[in-house]
């Protein structure tokens, strides 16, 4: 990774030497995932470009970044990360280095963090993340600071913006009050409140609604055979009917699983840019005709 990096350097000072004086028509603000742009979109309308880093279809816990990601690093104004996503962990200290004066902002700040220790279920069961659950813009009641956090900066950024970005946090606001309320009342009455999940993605959505997650995965790692066989009896015991599967991972394992309980298999997407339609999709998958 190192000599990897070494090379991305040369080809960023390079990049910087032949950029001249001219500078980008709007500001940049890089971002670790797909639904910050989301959030940033709809907070900031044109007046910002949006760089994100780790792109469609690839894992936030694995991602290394390429050139044209490290490129638009050298003329950001911002960066704001997420919080606790491995790619953060491993990576913010050399996306620092690429542009100092760069200011970096974490959005989880004023979040409640979910501890991996917090759910029993969960250590009894396996769980991929030690520490802090990173999933945090799984929540629309998180979301509302996460916008809070964002508006902050953008206020900072566009000082005479100032009736346009409140208007634009306020209408975001409304819409999600609206989308918390939609999927109270999807999830009103559900049966069954305990789903299995690949990897557990949904604990910040879980504890919005009163649902229990309960994940295949063992500490990011692919269930042995001997797992495997714990999550179907655990399935069978709990009469479970749904085995949520995101699309950045191998359905393998949970076909077996469905196979052998006849749940269902929902795929989700947590990192898709249109995330309001996501969290809807989710308890409309949950609290489907056959619970």
């Amino acid at each position: 990774m190192k000599y990897h990096f070494l090379i991305l350097s040369m080809f960023l000072l390079a990049f910087s030497c032949g950029s001249g004086n001219e500078s980008p028509e709007k500001p940049v603000i890089s971002v670790s995932i797909i639904p910050q742009q989301y959030f940033i979109e709809q907070l900031a309308g044109e007046l910002v470009e949006v760089n994100v880093m780790i792109p469609p279809g690839a894992s936030p816990a694995t991602y290394e970044p390429g050139i044209s990601q490290l490129g638009k690093l050298d003329r950001s104004e911002l960066y704001m990360r997420i919080g606790y996503v491995g790619f953060e962990q491993s990576w913010m200290d050399k996306i620092s280095s690429v542009n100092p004066d760069m200011k970096i902002v974490d959005l989880s700040e004023g979040v409640t963090i979910i501890m991996e220790e917090e759910s029993e279920e969960e250590n009894h069961h396996g769980h991929s993340h030690h520490g802090s659950d990173p999933h945090i813009w799984m929540s629309t009641i998180n979301a509302r600071i996460i916008a809070r956090n964002i508006h902050h900066e953008l206020l900072l950024l566009f000082p005479d913006k100032r009736d346009y970005l409140e208007n634009r946090l306020e209408q975001f606001s409304t819409s999600l009050d609206s989308l918390h309320q939609d999927i109270l009342n999807i999830l009103e009455g559900i049966h069954n409140k305990k789903f299995m999940i690949y990897h557990p993605a949904l604990s910040y959505y879980s504890r919005d609604y009163g649902l229990e997650q309960l994940s295949l995965e063992i500490e990011g790692k692919t269930p042995s055979p001997a797992h495997l066989k714990e999550m179907t009896d655990l399935a069978r015991e709990h009469q479970i009917s749904k085995i949520l599967i995101q699309s950045q991972f191998d359905r393998k394992n949970a076909e077996v699983l469905a196979r052998e309980t006849g749940a269902d298999i929902i795929q989700f997407d947590p990192l898709d840019i249109h995330w309001g339609k996501q969290m809807r999709y989710i308890a409309e998958q949950l609290n489907s005709s056959r619970q």
